[in-house]
């Protein structure tokens, strides 16, 4: 599994809870002070800020402000460029921080026109993200007077539960937003990471009951294979998760032959169904899952359609291999292409990361002027200052402390660059009673043996012996403890030997 940007994938979550509200919004009183034509294109401009990215931030922002121009008194127009402002700031600044700047502009939008629901979607998200839940509810408990039937309002309370610690009310809201996303890929997505995320695929029996409600919700083969892309982006380990998804492959395979683009995602699936390990920032696939990727990549590579997903594929497989010819050539062939820049200069900077050059790496991030994201992170890891590393990785447990990869990353830098056993343990227990993945258990399992090995060490036999019980709880697996050790291999060996 390829190292993903924190800052860059809660910005993709970001930019799906305002997509496709367009049918909800057909009989809104603020829609009614446009003439058609202006609003199918403020549609298109709600679409442009949907899909946003660095690369296009200042068309899309041109776009929106041309529009409030035109009418300068249509309040949505001016939430919306808000909105674009916003992504903009948190790409450099961070989710987090970026939205405590954002809390009085909302608001005060909210006043001029107290009829738009996303205004309000958008404010209770800026306080959620900065780190007040709470403050969210006044702005939801309104947007749901205004729009009931809307899915991200429901999405949005689920989202304000999980971070204030009340799982069973976030799976609720959650569960009772999916049959609401007819339609609404994203918002489907939302829904079914979220119901993973609070664990509630309890096993194979709970995967074919979620897979047959999703569906009877959408059967069509080309949003399902939308709904499979942005949960397989939005996979941190979910419990069932990728259970369901095969299920709902297996389904719409069963009516009809599948497209090239459900024919994508089954490959991407099983890369991620394959996914072993990371050593460093490559990842590790099964050998027969790898296989299975690259024969269906094989038959969707010259489709047009499907080139470009297809090349961050092949990177992504050069990548596990740390196959540095393959990735320039791959590079060479996407700037020939004219493929994106932004997205190319990050393959670029996972190139250069593979051949050690480190501080090529934070180079290149500070000319381009990208967000700091894990992949730089390790890079001050590896060949500079970790107290910069330790930054990143504690700003991205801001952003969402319910994370279990950002719980699990930062319990990885505690136990092997710093050795503070405490901390790994207690980031490490969280990150694997939010996502049970077999890193996540081998990591907090480490860590215990370590703890135990410190005190056989001092010959304190007794709380070796709970230290060393608590990694049996949790539950040792030699081959995959022996694979992620690293400079604690000597460590955990001694109470595996004591207490065998």
């Amino acid at each position: 599994m390829t190292v993903k940007a924190w800052a860059a994938a809660f910005l993709v979550s970001v930019l799906m809870w305002g997509a496709q509200l367009g049918a909800a919004r057909a009989e809104q009183p603020w829609l009614e002070k446009l003439n058609e034509p202006d609003r199918q294109e403020f549609m298109q401009l709600i679409s442009a800020v949907d899909g946003w990215t660095a690369a296009n931030d200042q068309k899309i922002r041109g776009e929106v402000q041309a529009f409030i121009a035109a009418h300068p008194d249509f309040v949505p127009a001016q939430v919306e460029a808000t909105r674009a402002k916003w992504l903009s700031v948190a790409a450099y600044m961070g989710m987090a921080l970026s939205s405590k700047s954002f809390f009085i502009v909302f608001e005060e939008l909210e006043k001029l026109d107290p009829s738009y629901p996303a205004a309000y979607i958008y404010g209770a998200r800026t306080y959620i993200y900065s780190g007040y839940p709470a403050g969210a509810r006044k702005q939801l408990e309104k947007a749901q007077a205004l729009d009931a039937a809307n899915p991200w309002v429901d999405i949005t309370w689920s989202l304000m539960f999980d971070r204030l610690g009340h799982r069973e009310e976030a799976l609720t809201w959650a569960r009772t937003a999916l049959p609401k996303t007819v339609g609404k890929t994203s918002a489907m997505a939302d829904a079914i990471l979220a119901i993973a995320k609070m664990q509630a695929i309890t096993d194979h029996d709970a995967a074919v009951a979620l897979a047959n409600q999703i569906y009877a919700l959408e059967p069509d083969m080309g949003k399902l294979a939308e709904v499979i892309h942005a949960c397989l982006s939005g996979y941190e380990f979910q419990p069932g998760l990728l259970d369901v998804l095969t299920e709902i492959v297996q389904r719409a395979e069963a009516k009809q032959p599948p497209s090239k683009a459900l024919l994508y995602e089954t490959a991407r699936l099983n890369l991620t169904l394959g996914y072993m390990y990371n050593e460093g920032i490559m990842p590790r696939y099964r050998p027969d899952y790898a296989a299975a990727a690259i024969v269906i990549l094989d038959k969707i590579r010259d489709d047009p359609q499907q080139a470009v997903p297809v090349w961050q594929l092949r990177f992504d497989l050069a990548l596990s291999l740390g196959n540095v010819a393959a990735m320039s050539q791959l590079l060479d062939e996407a700037g020939l292409k004219g493929y994106d820049v932004t997205s190319m200069g990050y393959r670029e900077a996972q190139l250069l990361f593979v051949q050690g050059r480190y501080g090529d790496v934070m180079d290149l991030y500070q000319k381009r002027h990208f967000p700091d994201d894990t992949l730089l992170a390790l890079a001050y890891e590896m060949g500079g200052d970790h107290t910069v590393a330790d930054r990143i990785y504690l700003r991205a447990l801001e952003v969402d402390a319910t994370s279990g990869t950002a719980n699990a990353t930062y319990a990885r830098l505690r136990l092997f660059r710093d050795r503070d056993i405490d901390g790994a343990i207690k980031y490490g227990e969280k990150a694997y009673s939010l996502l049970p993945s077999p890193y996540n258990r081998s990591l907090v399992t480490i860590a215990w043996l370590v703890r135990s090995s410190d005190y056989l060490k001092v010959r304190q036999l007794k709380e070796a012996k709970e230290a060393f019980a608590r990694a049996r709880e949790i539950g040792i697996d030699r081959d995959y403890i022996q694979a992620f050790c690293s400079n604690l291999c000597n460590d955990i060996n001694l109470p595996l030997t004591e207490f065998r």
